[in-house]
């Protein structure tokens, strides 16, 4: 393969990474933690749109609790968009053995 082709399929790897990496980051992931004691609603792109907290976990009396369970069940669904974002990447680099 001479070089000229190597640098277009190059730039086509790469407009596909940013294409597919451009959808994911508008697309939205539900992620329930602790059998659905909280779920959060996370875009690709990490923006927060929704928290939801079951009823029986709001204790007045037991906040810091409830402000850890967000917190891990946040960094959990961070995490979780974290490796689907480089599984988009990795399929897309590894298709023509040329890492991004």
């Amino acid at each position: 393969m001479n070089m000229q082709a190597m640098m277009a399929q190059a730039q086509k790897m790469q407009k596909e990474l940013e294409k597919k990496i451009s959808e994911f980051s508008a697309k939205a992931f539900e992620y329930s933690y602790k059998n659905d004691s909280i779920v959060v609603i996370i875009k690709g792109d990490l923006t927060i749109l929704d928290i939801k907290i079951n009823d029986v976990l709001v204790d007045p009396e037991d906040k810091q609790t409830l402000q850890e369970m967000i917190c891990e069940a946040v960094n959990a669904a961070v995490s979780g968009v974290n490796q689907d974002r480089e599984a988009i990447q990795n399929s897309v680099s590894s298709k023509g053995g040329m890492p991004f």
